[in-house]
């Protein structure tokens, strides 16, 4: 556009946008030249863009962190407990933390490139704080010793919901914590498919356990998370509570902290707030996801920044 507002960066004259759902495919299409550029490159496929003598790639961590999210509704969707939810016990919700391996899932279905946390905020979140890293160690023999403390010496069943299209090895994800609850006797069904059919499922709480993501963004502000994932669904708010995960006492703080107009005091509401989540188990923090991108060799630098999106304005055609 001659008449763009900002000094121009870039040398383009015209940008083509591609959408290839399929990821050979799109490693295909750069290695041959027939792309320039993807935001999307498949973690395993990474040695190989490596190696090409055509191709960088950029690997990070973003901004956007992944959890499970525990339906804590009066009763569970997929179960064979049928007159409570055993994920309303804070034992239960311990015990299925501590029956992940972090290093496992950080190594094999990351490929090394995740962070792993236990805060449900990056880093550079206002809110964060370093004490919301501190995660439940991996450990399934007291995890057993848990559920049978909470009245499940033999576990259960329940509905793991999960994307194939949505995060980062989501559905690898999903399968290698399914596993490594089932050696400590709860059974998860793993419900995978695309995000147009998952997300209706989700946002009308067709789960036990499903996986969600948050980036905090536009705001870069921990109130994102909580006013629209934690608080409970009134008004605007809520918006992606889909385990009901609010209650009035959380609620209220997270509407003062909202309100507060001190800055100081507001963060500190925020942190205030997270940690709370962090010790109730309110959720199963994973990682920060990586990020990794794959530029032809006749592309200049590329800005890559943590929110994962490209600013071509700044890109340079060599």
């Amino acid at each position: 556009n001659p008449d763009w507002w900002d000094k121009p960066r870039h040398n383009l004259d015209r940008i083509e946008f591609t959408p290839i759902a399929s990821a050979p495919t799109r490693v295909a299409a750069l290695l041959s030249g027939d792309i320039n550029f993807t935001e999307n490159a498949p973690l395993q496929d990474l040695d190989r863009l490596r190696a090409a003598p055509n191709v960088k790639v950029l690997a990070a961590t973003e901004l956007r962190t992944l959890y499970f999210g525990f339906n804590l509704g009066d009763k569970l969707v997929g179960s064979n407990i049928t007159d409570k939810n055993p994920l309303k016990d804070l034992r239960v919700r311990q015990a299925l933390y501590m029956a992940l391996s972090p290093e496992l899932l950080q190594k094999r279905v990351m490929r090394g490139l995740s962070r792993t946390t236990g805060a449900l905020v990056a880093p550079s979140i206002p809110g964060y704080d370093a004490r919301q890293e501190e995660r439940l160690p991996f450990d399934a023999a007291r995890a057993k010793k848990l559920l049978a403390e909470a009245g499940y010496p033999d576990g259960f069943t329940l509905s793991l919901l999960c994307s194939n299209d949505m995060f980062v090895n989501e559905e690898e994800l999903c399968q290698a914590a399914a596993s490594m609850w089932a050696r400590i006797g709860v059974k998860a069904s793993l419900a995978s498919g695309p995000r147009s059919l998952q997300n209706p499922k989700r946002s009308r709480g067709e789960f036990d356990i499903t996986i969600h993501g948050w980036a905090n963004e536009p705001q870069i502000d921990a109130l994102s998370i909580l006013l629209q994932v934690m608080h409970s669904r009134t008004g605007p708010a809520g918006v992606f509570n889909w385990g009901q995960w609010g209650d009035p006492a959380l609620d209220a703080r997270i509407d003062a902290a909202a309100a507060e107009m001190d800055r100081p005091k507001r963060v500190q509401m925020m942190t205030d707030i997270l940690q709370t989540l962090h010790d109730d188990v309110r959720f199963l923090p994973l990682h920060q996801q990586p990020m990794a991108w794959a530029v032809g060799a006749n592309v200049g630098d590329v800005l890559q920044m943590p929110d994962n999106k490209a600013r071509l304005w700044t890109v340079r055609m060599k």
